[in-house]
């Protein structure tokens, strides 16, 4: 029996393997999961709007909020600044008392300023005023009005307009205040009406909101029950829980997204053109009501309401696959 010599023999041939990065095999994964994300999406494309069109109709309603409460607390702030409380004196007040009334007025926790308002100051305002207004024989009617016909007063400027009634009626108990007049019932209805636009809007948001993750959940859950044995297959072959989670988080997710885009560019559009028309009325005109611009606003909110749409769509999905995911 011969055998080779050693030094014709020829050194086995080594397995030509490619070694695979960490980063590659992220890479691969991340392409995976979009992948899947889309046919599962794709897959259930009915309950995929539906899941969409929830969303945003919650989420519309968190805009609307949004911007009705802030044009309210703008208006508030508007009133305090513009209007606040007008104090007028006794007739009976000299000067050094009219100088002790302003320091003491000035002494309130909820008072910034105040300023002094002459019968004289105060005619002519009215004049003004009357002109302004298109009232003919202004000067007739100015004749027989005298310069003490008018009180004295202060123009007092508030700090916070919600404590406005305690601070009146601090008010009332100085010595030689005749009268305090104030734009109250402006203020209590704005009050009220942002109480209850805040309450209104919380339910709403609430019930809108667990329907939408109800119904990202039978979203999912569709797409688990028509994979079920592929991912059984997958988990026997090692993967991980994640691995196979992270699809449907990101399917939940998009959804969520998309959700939040669709309110967001409509109020942004439609909001100028609703305030517009408002300004424009002569309700609004004849009270100079101020309101908020788009700009100031959505800019501001869009981070949140995204935010808000990828957190229902997360919860959704984990819901999902905490009930009906058996990995």
């Amino acid at each position: 029996m011969t055998s080779t010599p050693k030094a014709n023999r020829k050194p086995p041939k080594r397995a030509n393997t490619k070694k695979i990065s960490s980063s590659d095999f992220k890479m691969r994964n991340v392409k995976y999961y979009l992948i899947e994300t889309f046919r599962n999406l794709v897959r259930n494309k009915l309950m995929t709007l539906t899941s969409v069109a929830t969303v945003a109709a919650c989420l519309l309603i968190v805009n609307f909020s949004y911007a009705l409460a802030s044009n309210v607390n703008f208006i508030l702030s508007y009133i305090e600044t513009s209007i606040g409380v007008t104090v007028f004196i006794d007739d009976e007040l000299n000067a050094d008392q009219i100088d002790a009334l302003e320091q003491e007025i000035l002494q309130l926790d909820n008072i910034s300023g105040a300023r002094f308002v002459s019968s004289e100051e105060a005619l002519q305002r009215m004049i003004a005023g009357f002109e302004e207004a298109g009232v003919e024989d202004v000067g007739d009617l100015m004749d027989n009005l005298g310069p003490g016909t008018l009180r004295h007063s202060f123009e007092l400027e508030i700090i916070n307009i919600r404590e406005q009634r305690q601070t009146i009626d601090e008010l009332w108990q100085l010595h030689g205040v005749a009268n305090v007049n104030d734009a109250e019932a402006v203020r209590e209805a704005l009050i009220t009406l942002n109480n209850f636009v805040g309450i209104l809007s919380f339910v709403i948001i609430l019930v809108l909101g667990v329907l939408a993750v109800v119904i990202i959940t039978n979203t999912i859950k569709l797409t688990v029950n028509s994979r079920r044995n592929e991912i059984i297959i997958m988990k026997y072959v090692g993967a991980t829980d994640w691995f196979i989670k992270w699809p449907f988080v990101l399917e939940g997710i998009t959804i969520g997204i998309f959700g939040a885009i669709i309110p967001l560019a409509v109020g942004w559009f439609s909001y100028d053109r609703i305030i517009g028309s408002i300004r424009n009325s002569e309700f609004a005109l004849m009270l100079e009501i101020p309101f908020v611009s788009a700009t100031e606003i959505f800019p501001i909110f869009a981070p949140i309401v995204l935010t808000l749409g990828a957190g229902m769509g997360v919860l959704g999905s984990i819901t999902s696959m905490r009930k009906h995911l058996s990995v």
